[in-house]
């Protein structure tokens, strides 16, 4: 990094650290599903329970919309998503999507262990926000990334 004191990063600098980070969610996303066999659903629903629970918001009894809402503003920097009702469920479509971006950068598959620890994370949250489990589907290679959220 070309970085000084006063400076601020340059356009360079981010997409260096992009690259970087997207190096090290592909190591860490494969050595998990290699080591849990693909089954990499139970370490994200944990992370993202563990990460709701530090969110500086208080919901009282929110529906899944609302929480869906809160999450669309609260990821906006890395994810835009739009959800509406389904037939199978509620429909998320993401049209950013900064991990698909990382993929796409490592030559990695669109719904792969990267996406799949994502979307588990997602789950995770909206679990712990909304206190109904929560399971998404995602077409494995949908470069939408079109996902059906079911709320039990």
């Amino acid at each position: 990094m070309s970085i000084t004191v006063g400076d601020g990063p340059t356009l360079e600098d981010h997409h260096q650290a992009f690259t970087e980070v997207a190096f090290l969610l592909d190591a860490f996303s494969a050595t998990i599903d290699a080591t849990m066999g693909g089954a990499t659903a139970p370490v994200g629903r944990l992370a993202g329970r563990a990460m709701a629970r530090k969110l500086p918001v208080h919901l009282d009894h929110p529906s899944l919309e609302e929480v869906l809402e809160l999450l669309r503003q609260r990821l906006a920097a890395g994810f835009g998503f739009s959800h509406s009702p389904g037939a199978e469920g509620t429909e998320l479509t993401f049209d950013k999507c900064v991990l698909r971006q990382a993929c796409l950068q490592r030559g990695l598959p669109i719904g792969g262990a990267m996406c799949r620890l994502f979307h588990a994370y997602f789950d995770g949250i909206v679990n712990e926000l909304i206190s109904r489990p929560v399971k998404s589907e995602t077409a494995a290679g949908d470069p939408s990334c079109l996902t059906r959220l079911k709320t039990q």
